[in-house]
């Protein structure tokens, strides 16, 4: 391969779930399955030493994204009833320009290795351009056809950057780790502008729990088809409903805008993690479920930590991703209204944030 020809090489590291085609469902894809996007993380930029410079990005293919390329390939379909999906799209921006996007055809059941990868090439237009310092924004999507042989694209992944030189409102201390979570596309867009000293309320932090399920799964969370709440239509919730991350405080009700303590940022995320990683876990049937970690010595307020939320402080505070507030207390909850006046026990939204980041990266 000619420098001339193939200007800076982007390599697309496709990561597939790991389930076999010959054990996958054999069902006939929907129109649905074909809007499905990938997920996209691990975005980094290398250099060969030798003026070859390209991006690499960890896509992965949801489950039933999978079973629709398979039943093409399968049955040797040019079409069905849906269409098919073909190929993918990488859109990319370096240094602010104009967004690129190239593509490339694959055929994952032929294409990709044992350990369930398999790398593509793009072309850009970027030769001088494209350092290990540029700012980069990279998405992805699949393409493919209608039953008409009419092109057609799913919805683009999440957007992932890199080096992007970005100032949040918020305090010093959490400047990295605001960025490495803007990196990870743990940010939900209602609060990349926001003032991020203030205290999060609780669909601010159901939307930042589906980006760290999103980010630790390779799924795209759905809302729930059927709404149960009178008092929020927000998408952000549904989906963290539909996953299992929260409930509402009643059958009907929310409260979209009430403030987050600690102990439910605690139990919220250690949901994420139990969805992830314990088959078959749902919120329902909680304790049919138990966490493998070492508990530490308890907090010097262990008396004022909810009954419903103890595993899950201890759970998080043994893998270091949330730690008590000093004299050994974790501060779980306002008790009094002298405590409610201050916000004790209230996390912010900077804190809420970091707290993922460091969720998605330990565990």
């Amino acid at each position: 391969m000619k420098k001339a020809f193939f200007p800076v090489l982007l390599a697309l590291l496709l990561i597939f779930a790991m389930i076999p085609a010959s054990v996958m469902a054999a069902t006939a894809p929907s129109a649905a399955d074909l809007k499905t996007p990938p997920v996209i993380s691990n975005l980094e930029i290398h250099d060969d030493g030798s003026g070859f410079v390209w991006l690499e990005v960890t896509v992965k293919t949801p489950a039933n994204v999978l079973n629709a390329i398979d039943y093409y390939e399968n049955h040797e379909l040019g079409y069905n009833q849906a269409g098919y999906i073909g190929g993918i799209e990488l859109q990319y921006s370096i240094d602010g320009k104009e967004a690129e996007v190239s593509g490339l055809g694959f055929s994952p059941n032929y294409d990709q290795g044992a350990d369930g990868t398999w790398n593509g090439i793009f072309e850009t237009e970027y030769l001088d351009e494209l350092h290990v310092d540029s700012a980069v924004k990279a998405s992805a999507r699949y393409t493919g056809a209608d039953a008409n042989g009419d092109i057609r694209y799913s919805d683009w992944s999440n957007e992932l950057t890199l080096n992007e030189k970005v100032d949040f409102n918020a305090s010093q201390w959490a400047q990295d780790e605001l960025a490495e979570a803007d990196r990870l596309g743990l940010i939900p867009d209602s609060l990349k502008n926001a003032d991020l000293t203030k205290p999060i309320t609780r669909a601010e932090f159901a939307a930042v729990s589906v980006r760290a399920y999103e980010a630790l799964s390779g799924e795209k969370a759905q809302p729930v088809a059927s709404n149960p709440f009178t008092d929020t239509s927000d998408a952000e919730v549904l989906k963290a409903f539909n996953v299992g991350v929260t409930n509402g405080v009643s059958a009907t009700k929310f409260e979209p805008n009430t403030l987050l303590n600690r102990e439910q940022a605690a139990t919220m995320l250690t949901r994420v993690y139990k969805k992830v990683a314990l088959d078959g876990w749902t919120l329902a049937d909680d304790a049919s479920f138990t966490l493998d970690y070492q508990k530490g010595a308890a907090f010097a307020d262990d008396a004022m930590i909810s009954g419903w939320a103890k595993d899950s402080v201890y759970f998080m505070a043994s893998k270091g991703i949330i730690n008590g507030v000093g004299d050994n207390k974790f501060a779980p909850k306002a008790t009094t209204e002298a405590e409610k006046a201050i916000g004790y026990a209230q996390a912010t939204r900077e804190q809420a944030i970091a707290i993922a980041t460091r969720m998605v990266k330990n565990l």
